[in-house]
């Protein structure tokens, strides 16, 4: 082969090569053009969409919802009174981190006794459920100790002017460490002893009464929950999706507030390193959860012609901003900035109210 020859196969073969390329590249570039029209098609039906072509409804007509306490509903009640008669084995020792102990104090603003920060309390050491420093207080304490402390009150904390903000200065005794809990058997003896009933027979049938008429009080609940249950987000609306996330933050923003304890404190309550741990593996699904509410309440609402009025829109602004007066100098304020999400809360009202009209509640009585 001749030389000339040899070089020509080689421009033939860098032409080929060179044209593969550029067509691969010219279909990438294609394909890329296509995946971002596509994405700008789907941004702009989500800031239109319709709810009902979001989530496929379950049934919310005609519904049958039974507010009669199963035996289940009823054990749930046992239990947590055998909780709340618990005891624990009374140890001695010095208390450490982590230690569950039973503590009498009283607590002192300026000088002056105050009733309600005084009591005999178990307390949970490292829980972070009492005041900050109020906890830590305990620990390395030995039983039958008397201690003197001071916390501060972080403002806003309890909505009384006369501990928010200032220090109370307890005086407590370490009473004893928990041991292993001593469970109470829940028995005829037991009912006569923490009731005026005398047979555990005729404390079931109060507690069903009872948990009956909470049924009752909380029926639209109820209903709402088979309707979402029932039901199944197919697409999440990228901004619905951005406001519920926002939504979600805001709630346990504000419970940080309430517990005077820094956002990251509030997330690690919940399970999580801090809030940007929250964020990466919870915050997702609390805001589809959020969403998908929204999404039901709409798709019913838009099917059977709901609305709601102005009067019940300015009754929940009002109402919502009884909550938020701290945080927001007037209602017009807090208004404009949760608008949407006052929107929502005054059509999920009316929504359940319309579900709540057409369905069937049975109870006790229509079962004699």
């Amino acid at each position: 082969m001749t030389k000339d020859r040899k070089k020509m196969l080689v421009l033939l073969a860098l032409v080929l090569v060179a044209g593969i390329v550029i067509g691969v590249v010219a279909v990438n570039g294609y394909q890329a053009v296509e995946k971002r029209q596509a994405e700008k098609k789907q941004e702009k039906a989500d800031a239109d969409y319709a709810a009902e072509e979001c989530v496929t409804l379950g049934k919310y007509k005609g519904l049958e919802v039974s507010l009669i306490p199963t035996e289940e509903d009823i054990q749930i009640e046992v239990d947590s009174l055998l909780e709340e008669h618990t005891e624990y084995e009374q140890k001695k020792g010095i208390a450490e981190e982590y230690d569950m102990v039973y503590a009498e104090f009283d607590g002192y603003v300026d000088g002056k006794k105050q009733e309600s920060t005084c009591g005999k309390e178990l307390i949970s050491l490292g829980s972070g459920e009492w005041l900050p420093g109020f906890e830590e207080a305990f620990i390395g304490v030995k039983t039958g100790t008397k201690i003197e402390f001071s916390v501060e009150v972080p403002e806003g904390q309890y909505g009384d002017d006369e501990l928010d903000g200032k220090t109370i200065t307890f005086k407590a005794k370490l009473l004893y460490i928990c041991g292993d809990s001593i469970i109470p058997e829940y028995n005829d003896e037991f009912v006569e002893a923490i009731s005026e009933y005398k047979t555990v027979e005729e404390y079931n049938e109060y507690l069903a009464k009872k948990i009956e008429k909470d049924y009752k009080e909380d029926k639209l609940e109820l209903a709402w929950s088979e309707v979402y249950d029932s039901s199944e987000v197919t697409h999440y609306p990228e901004p619905l999706l951005k406001s519920a996330q926002t939504e979600v933050l805001n709630g346990y923003y504000d419970m940080a507030d309430i517990y005077g304890v820094s956002h990251d404190e509030i997330f690690q309550q919940f399970g999580c390193d801090d809030e940007e741990d929250f964020k990466e593996t919870q915050l997702e699904e609390l805001a589809q959860d959020t969403a998908k509410d929204t999404l039901v309440a709409e798709a019913i609402a838009n099917k059977e012609g709901i609305s709601y009025t102005e009067q019940e829109y300015n009754d929940v602004v009002k109402d919502e901003y009884e909550y938020n007066t701290d945080t927001y100098d007037s209602k017009k304020e807090y208004e404009k900035d949760n608008k949407e999400y006052l929107e929502r809360i005054a059509l999920m009202n009316v929504v359940k109210e319309w579900l709540g009209e057409n369905t069937t509640f049975i109870t006790s009585k229509d079962k004699k």
